[in-house]
């Protein structure tokens, strides 16, 4: 199916089982802040004593993020390398085994158009309850609300690096695994991730890669060619438009990390920071959310982007070109960058018990496929295959092959670490710079 003539559907209903309902991603669209939260939280000297690290004064980030992290501000708080074992405290225990559900409506807080309405519906139909969603645009945002108690939901999607200062805040409650046995099905680096050991207070949500996408019948490239694939973008022939993301200050920095021969991104000077930012500089690329509708119509030849704007290019292709146009590379060992969300249940939640059942329902093969159809996103199960996406018919085959994270992508692949308040301050500054030329 990869070479077949796809034709642009641009719309925002379903007019077929691919269209996933073109251009509503809107993940992310407000930059992560070591700001306002950090400091209603009570900065992060705890953070700090947990992983290991030493300190002079107490980390106490302010509004402007100008607060001293560490006598080091090069070691991160915790990263891949070095994992972090959360603590369960005396007055924020799990809730007891053997409850029954309560009778809802269940609250679900997460992204806009981040969760299938089929997942949410099929959860509603198991238990027979109502469910609703209820939408932030930033975490930061998120995580004011459920701190004032203007919201009180009963399952919500932070980030990984956001998790310890939820934590050490009691904002979020550990979780009790009898109610989660489909934990099980998840990609053990999901399972038992690196900022949260044994999955004390966390479930895995989707994955992203961050890789490079282009339109190979504009642009003669080959990633795989080059001692260091990541350099393909400062290799690409003179001229050639260049799109890269901005969703988050740090995402196009580590491109420019990889390039320059990072191995990870465990420790991180100011001076590695800048170097990537430079780097970047000489593409003179277009900063960007999503780069579906750029590579589709090939209005960029080459884009950093994410894999799973691969699932929505079809929609865009300008009628008689092929989707077998278009192609994206990440390695397969897993070398370069990732994220992935998670699923943690607040300290105020109403349904608790539901919220654990919701957590397990999300890590079903048919939850997986039906969020893949509709948002075009990936859950981190072991089991999910492509044969699995193809059969559902979630995508063109050739899209679903570009946008799918195998288990080693997802095991080895290269996450931000937990940032100190000092390394934020570098990462905001030079992405401002970077940004504004």
């Amino acid at each position: 199916m990869s070479g077949e003539d796809v034709s642009p559907r641009p719309s925002s209903g379903s007019d077929g089982p691919w269209d996933i309902g073109a251009g509503r991603i809107t993940r992310r669209s407000a930059l992560r802040r070591a700001g306002s939260s950090v400091a209603a939280l009570g900065g992060a000297s705890w953070l700090l004593a947990a992983c290991g690290s030493s300190s002079s004064s107490s980390a106490s980030a302010s509004s402007s993020a100008s607060a001293k992290a560490s006598t080091d501000p090069s070691i991160p708080l915790a990263s891949k390398g070095n994992p972090l074992t959360l603590p369960i405290y005396s007055d924020n225990k799990p809730i007891a085994s053997g409850k029954s559900p309560e009778k809802g409506p269940l609250v679900i807080y997460d992204w806009a158009d981040y969760l299938s309405p089929a997942v949410v519906k099929s959860f509603e139909q198991k238990y027979g309850v109502s469910a609703q969603v209820t939408n932030f645009a930033s975490i930061d945002e998120a995580i004011n609300k459920i701190a004032s108690g203007a919201v009180t939901p009963d399952v919500w999607v932070p980030e990984s690096q956001r998790i310890a200062e939820l934590v050490k805040a009691k904002l979020i409650q550990p979780i009790n695994h009898s109610y989660i046995p489909n934990l099980d099905n998840a990609i053990p680096a999901a399972g038992d991730p690196w900022y949260d050991q044994g999955a004390r207070y966390s479930t895995p949500n989707f994955i992203n890669l961050f890789g490079a996408a282009w339109r190979n019948d504009l642009l003669h490239i080959n990633p795989t060619s080059l001692a260091n694939p990541w350099d393909v973008f400062w290799k690409a022939p003179s001229g050639t438009s260049i799109g890269l993301v901005n969703a988050d200050p740090e995402d196009a920095l580590m491109l420019g990390m990889l390039h320059l021969g990072a191995k990870n991104f465990d420790t991180l000077s100011q001076s590695d920071i800048n170097n990537a930012a430079a780097a970047l500089a000489e593409l003179k690329g277009k900063w960007q959310y999503t780069a579906f509708q750029q590579i589709a119509t090939g209005t960029e030849q080459l884009a950093y982007a994410f894999n799973g704007d691969m699932v929505q290019v079809p929609h865009y292709l300008p009628k008689g070109t092929p989707l077998s146009a278009v192609s994206f590379f990440f390695p397969a060992n897993g070398f370069g960058y990732i994220l992935n969300d998670l699923w943690v249940i607040p300290r105020t939640a109403k349904n608790p018990v539901l919220g654990h059942l919701f957590m397990n329902h999300f890590l079903e093969k048919q939850s997986a496929i039906d969020n893949f159809r509709d948002e075009g996103y990936q859950t981190m199960l072991k089991g999910l295959t492509i044969g699995d996406l193809e059969a559902a018919k979630v995508a063109p085959t050739h899209a679903i092959e570009m946008a799918f994270a195998t288990p080693a992508m997802q095991a080895n692949g290269l996450p931000a670490p937990i940032f100190n308040s000092q390394q934020l301050i570098w990462i905001e500054k030079a992405f401002a710079q970077l940004t504004a030329a």
